[in-house]
């Protein structure tokens, strides 16, 4: 079924309608609670799987950038089945996917193993995605769009916070296998909540404008006017996001333990860092739908970048309350400007375009990413100090905040169905 069809199937009063649309959101967010834990959970247990399946440094690069190659392969391929099926089967049947998977990785018995279970989740979390982003982009006001989408990234960010507690949690409780294991069983748990719920929000694609046929011409589409730029901006942007995102939640944990940290600590960080992330998520939202995007997060990075040069410099120095506040201030930057940038991304595809652009973007930034955690493990097994590996993330903070200065909304009238996130939007 097509979007036309299911607006077309709609039934109800406005009442009715903006209950669903509540409901889309709800759903979508706490979805991408799911993801963020299953996406997050390999950082914080990396020292205790590492331990337990004696792997080094270099070969926890490859477990970790698993999850993010199967990821680029969901982000393309299920966009495509959506143009015919609607989003709701692809969000269902993908929490089912990555639920059954993750589950699974608890009963590896090795690297290789790890890494084709890590994969294979992947694909189904990368699946998800756009779907869920999509479905809330086109159930919100337009003028609440920002807060709506920084809504569904609050739940990823809450689902990032609680993957640092979960060592902790199972300490006692059988560890990492059993972790895995009932990680993957709450995601299939709420795939069966979720069912009866979950509809395709009403959309009305403007008169003229037809979706593209076919994965060939969907991905032509996107480098002809007025997409072009765009769309260049766009993947550098989130090639930047990501690889600054998943490489800290991946290896944050192990070079606070390497440079002497405890290991609780270093377990902790990633909450730290995610909670940061939780406080400005909202904030962000509503500061977009009211000054808009790119002042608000040109500034978020930019203050990024400083801190996470700093944290660098302090990592093995400063006190344990300096490093925890620094740690949650930047995650209040930098995760705050990460849930912000998709805001961009949600409003720039025009509506019959906007899964498809969504994935493409998301998968390339995967591509880009996945070189980043095996070059940051086979720098710190080459001698590379921590310190100076933590500094230089500072760099991609700062080359997300040049991209977002190229990106523009395309210049055509609103029948293009495209939302220019910001004040200008509204009448």
């Amino acid at each position: 079924m097509n979007a036309i069809d299911s607006a077309a199937q709609t039934k109800g009063g406005p009442g009715e309608r903006d209950a669903m649309d509540l409901a889309v959101i709800g759903i979508c967010s706490f979805a991408y609670l799911l993801d963020g834990i299953v996406f997050t959970i390999m950082g914080p247990m990396a020292p205790e799987v590492a331990r337990a399946l004696s792997l080094s440094n270099v070969q926890l690069g490859p477990i970790f950038s698993a999850n993010l190659i199967g990821q680029c392969l969901g982000l393309v391929l299920f966009p495509l089945i959506s143009h015919r099926t609607g989003h709701r089967p692809i969000v269902l049947g993908t929490l089912v996917g990555f639920g059954i998977f993750q589950a699974a990785s608890g009963l590896a018995a090795g690297a290789g193993q790890l890494f084709w279970l890590r994969l294979i989740t992947g694909f189904f979390l990368g699946g998800s995605l756009p779907s869920c982003l999509a479905m809330t982009a086109a159930a919100a006001p337009a003028h609440r769009r920002g807060l709506a989408i920084t809504i569904l990234f609050t739940g990823y960010a809450i689902g990032s916070t609680a993957a640092g507690l979960v060592p902790a949690l199972f300490a006692n409780l059988g560890g990492w296998r059993v972790a895995m294991a009932a990680i993957g069983a709450a995601c299939l748990l709420f795939a069966l909540i979720a069912w009866p719920w979950l509809r395709d929000p009403q959309t009305e694609f403007p008169t003229g404008i037809a979706a593209p046929h076919g994965a060939l011409r969907g991905v032509i589409a996107l480098f002809r006017p007025p997409y072009l730029l765009g769309t260049i901006g766009l993947w550098v942007l989130f090639i930047s996001m990501l690889t600054l995102s998943y490489c800290l939640n991946s290896w944050l944990p192990i070079m606070l333990v390497q440079v002497g940290r405890d290991p609780a600590l270093a377990a902790m960080s990633v909450s730290i860092f995610s909670f940061g992330g939780i406080v400005a998520a909202l904030g962000v939202g509503l500061l977009i739908d009211r000054f808009g995007a790119r002042p608000v997060l040109g500034s978020f990075l930019a203050l990024a970048a400083v801190l996470l040069f700093a944290i660098g410099q302090l990592l093995a120095t400063a006190s344990t309350a300096l490093l925890l506040a620094l740690l949650a201030t930047c995650g209040f930057f930098a995760l705050g400007a990460y849930g912000g940038v998709n805001v961009v991304l949600a409003g720039f595809y025009a509506p019959q375009m906007r899964a498809l652009g969504i994935g493409v973007t998301k998968s390339v930034g995967r591509v880009g990413t996945v070189l980043a955690p095996i070059m940051i493990g086979l720098a710190l097994n080459a001698g590379v100090v921590e310190t100076k590996v933590m500094s230089l993330f500072a760099l991609p903070a700062a080359l997300a905040a040049l991209a977002l200065m190229l990106i523009a909304a395309p210049k055509h009238d609103r029948t293009a169905g495209v939302s220019r996130t910001g004040p200008e939007e509204r009448s």
